[in-house]
């Protein structure tokens, strides 16, 4: 069945719905089961977190893998200027001393978790930003089998800058320093949930882990040919975020289009790539880059004028926590609070 009919499908079943006596569009599919919104603390957070990823990992930086800087296809060692090097970050920066990490979950009783994994990202600002007290870990946990994911922030991005209390830079130049846990009383000082007006979707738009060239130089060092960002790429993977079920998660479909058959449609992902000078069309497709340019500017055309305008797109939203996603409705002036609704459905597969 294709999408398109699944959305005929969906749409009927949703007015079906809300025909019902007492029926209501907020108690049409939640992710979870349970419309959740993001509490104060990362403590709070990681309860929250916890059926469904497990315990979040304590970060040790030094633990990570260098994230390299190439000049010319030569690696350098100290910063160079923004988009000076062969693979800039989403901002076009080319700062030394960032690394990642991939931890596999784990349950509350240390038992281990193997749909979960966790990656966290020491990212450096260059050693005299970092004087100032600028450099920001942050960290992800997604369960592949139902989707559900956390968001942990820096408490940079409120201005905060104590976490850079727990970092130095070690004699190779790269961040080190290991972070309180989840059974610290300083937990909180560290990371803080995604702060309100914050959706971190806007970026991880289509999955959890958000995949460029910079931060894929960063190898495993079990297996060379993988990066240490996990690469589950499906379009049919489940995704939703614990603590964010209002989010708006959708992403353009355009039945047909060769770019959805790997993977969703991250479209907001790649306007912040293209912002920052880092070309899509360049990378992807990663053995044929370039090769669907006429596809991407399709979904890139739909994504700014809106499936309104854009005969034969729609919007997709993915499944997850027993909501079975697909195409929708919703206009970006819809949405309790301005918000876009998601257009969840009744129902309770995954």
């Amino acid at each position: 069945m294709s999408l398109r009919a699944i959305s005929r499908w969906a749409a009927a079943a949703l007015l079906a719905f809300l025909a019902q006596p007492g029926a209501r569009a907020e108690d049409a599919c939640i992710p979870g089961g349970k419309a959740t919104t993001m509490p104060e603390t990362a403590t709070e957070y990681a309860a929250m977190c916890l059926p469904h990823v497990g315990v979040p990992p304590t970060i040790d930086c030094g633990a990570g893998v260098r994230i390299p800087i190439h000049v010319d296809g030569v690696e350098v060692f100290e910063s160079v200027g923004p988009r000076e090097c062969d693979t800039p970050d989403f901002k076009g920066n080319c700062n030394v001393g960032s690394r990642i990490g991939r931890v596999e979950g784990k349950a509350a009783d240390g038992s281990p978790l193997e749909d979960v994994v966790w990656a966290y990202l020491c990212r450096s600002a260059g050693k005299e930003l970092f004087k100032r007290g600028i450099a920001s870990v942050q960290m992800i946990g997604h369960n592949k089998t139902t989707g559900a994911t956390c968001f942990f922030e820096s408490p940079d991005g409120v201005g905060d800058l104590r976490q850079a209390e727990y970092l130095h830079f070690d004699d190779q130049g790269l961040l080190a320093g290991k972070l309180p846990g989840p059974d610290s009383e300083d937990f909180d000082d560290a990371f803080i949930p995604p702060p309100p007006g914050v959706q971190c979707v806007q970026c991880h738009q289509n999955n959890a882990f958000l995949h460029d060239p910079w931060i894929d130089g960063a190898k495993l060092p079990s297996d060379p040919s993988e990066p240490v960002l996990p690469g589950w790429v499906d379009p049919e993977a489940p995704y939703w975020v614990v603590g964010g079920t209002h989010w708006d998660m959708r992403t353009p479909h355009i039945e047909g289009n060769a770019c959805l058959d790997c993977h969703r449609a991250p479209t907001r992902t790649a306007r912040l790539l293209e912002a920052g000078k880092v070309h899509v069309n360049e990378f992807m497709p990663p053995r044929r880059p370039g090769s669907l340019k006429a596809e991407y500017a399709a979904l890139l055309a739909c994504h700014d004028a809106g499936p309104a305008n854009t005969p034969g797109c729609d919007w997709l939203i993915p499944p997850g926590g027993g909501c079975p996603g697909g195409v929708v409705e919703g206009s970006d002036q819809g949405g309790e609070g301005g918000r876009i609704p998601t257009g969840r459905l009744p129902g309770d597969s995954n």
